[in-house]
């Protein structure tokens, strides 16, 4: 079974958003994030790690930097 958790991205380039994302049976939300840069093609791109569980249930990631992917 899997269900779904709230997750809000603190500092760098996505701060502030959030969105709802799945979660295996452990409960917890995957561990990192990877995002694109704005424009296609370009990098780098900025990373997010899980960083803590607000009081309200939402999961917080924090900015971690930006990370070369290469394609």
């Amino acid at each position: 079974m899997q269900q779904h958790v709230h997750a809000e991205l603190i500092g760098g380039p996505e701060d502030g958003r959030s969105f709802i994302i799945p979660a295996p049976e452990t409960d917890l939300p995957i561990g990192q994030f990877t995002f694109p840069a704005p424009r296609d093609g370009e990098a780098p791109y900025a990373r997010y790690d899980r960083q803590d569980r607000r009081a309200d249930g939402v999961w917080r990631y924090q900015y971690a930097g930006e990370q070369a992917i290469f394609r």
